[in-house]
C-alpha cells in the first residue's frame, strides 16, 4: 500500500470516529434469508446513544436502550428495558437493566418482572474499553456503530470487552480495518465469528454481514421504516397462532425401533429461507453441525453396523463433511456440547454418505431412521439432496 493512501484510510476512519452524530433516526433491518427477523431505530448525539430493537423470535420482543458517553465518544453506561407488545403498560418489563462503566469495573442492576435478578446482576472486571451488550441476535447495531466511532481506528486493530449481565465470562469483540469502507467485528468467544461491515464516508453502518457466523443474517440501513407498524404486525400474527413464533431453527427428536434396537436423534432444524444452502450456507469441506444451535445428538440401546464400522450401544454427536460431490458422517464420542464445538480428536468414525440430488427441494432440514431388510437406513435431507447411511443391528 502506498504510503498516499494508507494516509487516505487513516484518515477516514479518523473521521469514522467524529462523525454520525445526529439526531435523523437511522433504520436497520436484518434478515436470514428471506425472512426479516429484526428491525432497529436508534439515533446518536453527543451524549447519548438511544434505540429501539425488535426482535421477531423465539417470540416477538422490544429492546429500547439507551447509552449515556463520555467526552470521548465512550459507552459510560446502558439502560435496556425489554418488553412484549400488547401488554399492559403498567405491567413491570420482562427485564429492565442498568449497567454503568468505571475504568476496569462494570455494575450491573438487573430486574425479571419488577423483581432483583441477582443471578444477573453484579460486578464484573474488565480491561481496555466495553461494548456493552444483552448477547441477543442480531445485536444492538446503535451500539456497534457507537464502539466504532469512539475506536478512532487507524492501521490496527482495536478490542472492546463485551459487557452484560449474567455470571458468564467477559470476552472480547476486535474490531479491524478491512479496507477504505468495511471493517470487521471479530468475537473470541466463537473462534471464526466474524461479521464484516460497510462504512460510509460519515461513519455510519450501512450494512453488516454475519453470513460467517453461525446466525447467517444480513443487516443493511434503509432510508426509513415503519417501525410502530412492523412491530404490530408481527405481534398480531403472535397472538394469530396462539402464542410464540418459535425459535428460528425449532428442535426436534427423531425416534425409532429398528431390529429391536431404540433409536433416537436430537437436533435443530433451519429452514431454508431462499437462500442457497450447500456449498453456501454449509461451506463445502467443513464439518457441520448437522443442523443448528446444540451439536446433534444420537443415541442407541444396542450395537449399530455402519458399513464395516461398529458403533457401540451410548451417546454420541453426529456431524458431517459435505464435498460437491458426497458426504461422509462423522460420529463422536463427546456429547453436550454446542455446535461449534466440534473437537477432531473425539472422533469416534467417520463414513461415507449415499447423496442423492432431490428434484424438489426440502424447505426444512429434516433426520429421519428408517427400517429397511434387516436394519435400517438414517436419512437427512436439506435443500437439494439427500443424504443416507444404512445400518444393521447386532
Amino acid at each position: 500500500m502506498s504510503p498516499r493512501i494508507g494516509t487516505a484510510l487513516f484518515a477516514f476512519f479518523l473521521a469514522t470516529s467524529l462523525a454520525a452524530q445526529t439526531s435523523t433516526p437511522a433504520y436497520i433491518v436484518t434478515r436470514l434469508g428471506v425472512d426479516t427477523v429484526g428491525i432497529e431505530r436508534y439515533t446518536r448525539s453527543k451524549d447519548s446513544v438511544e434505540g429501539d430493537l425488535v426482535l421477531r423470535y423465539p417470540r416477538v420482543r422490544t429492546f429500547h436502550y439507551v447509552a449515556e458517553l463520555g467526552a470521548r465518544g465512550e459507552i459510560r453506561s446502558l439502560t435496556t428495558v425489554v418488553t412484549r407488545p400488547g401488554t399492559d403498560a403498567s405491567a413491570p418489563p420482562l427485564l429492565r437493566a442498568v449497567s454503568t462503566f468505571s475504568d476496569s469495573v462494570a455494575v450491573i442492576q438487573a430486574e425479571r418482572n419488577g423483581k432483583a435478578d441477582t443471578a444477573a446482576s453484579g460486578r464484573k472486571i474488565y480491561h481496555g474499553m466495553v461494548a456493552p451488550t444483552l448477547f441477543t441476535e442480531p445485536p444492538m447495531y446503535g451500539i456497534y456503530e457507537q464502539i466504532l466511532a469512539s475506536a478512532r481506528l487507524g492501521r490496527d486493530s482495536v478490542a472492546y470487552a463485551l459487557v452484560g449481565p449474567g455470571n458468564g465470562p467477559v470476552p472480547s469483540i476486535i474490531i479491524r480495518r478491512r479496507g477504505a469502507d468495511s471493517v470487521a467485528f471479530t468475537s473470541t468467544f466463537f473462534p471464526g465469528w466474524t461479521e464484516v461491515a460497510k462504512v460510509d464516508s460519515r461513519g455510519r453502518l450501512t450494512g453488516i454481514d454475519a453470513t460467517a457466523t453461525t446466525v447467517k443474517t444480513i443487516a443493511e440501513r434503509v432510508p426509513s421504516l415503519d417501525y410502530a407498524g412492523v412491530v404490530s404486525r408481527w405481534a398480531a400474527y403472535e397472538s394469530s397462532r396462539g402464542g410464540a413464533i418459535g425459535q428460528m431453527s425449532p428442535p426436534d427428536t427423531v425416534r425409532a425401533n429398528v431390529g429391536g434396537a431404540n433409536i433416537s436423534v436430537a437436533y435443530s432444524r433451519p429452514l431454508k429461507r431462499g437462500r442457497v444452502i450447500f456449498g453456501n450456507v454449509v461451506p463445502w469441506n467443513q464439518v457441520w453441525r448437522t443442523g443448528a444451535n446444540a451439536a446433534t445428538i444420537f443415541t442407541t440401546d444396542k450395537d449399530l453396523v455402519f458399513g464395516t464400522t461398529v458403533v457401540p450401544a451410548g451417546k454420541y454427536t453426529l456431524w458431517t463433511l459435505p464435498t460437491p460431490t458426497g458426504a461422509k458422517l462423522i460420529i463422536n464420542s463427546e456429547t453436550g456440547q454446542w455446535g461449534t464445538d466440534y473437537h477432531q480428536d473425539k472422533d469416534f468414525a467417520r463414513v461415507d454418505l449415499k447423496m442423492t440430488k432431490l428434484q424438489q427441494p426440502q424447505e426444512q432440514f429434516v433426520i429421519g431412521v428408517v427400517p429397511q431388510d434387516s436394519g435400517g437406513v438414517l436419512r437427512m435431507a436439506w435443500d437439494d439432496r439427500e443424504f443416507s447411511l444404512p445400518f444393521t443391528v447386532r
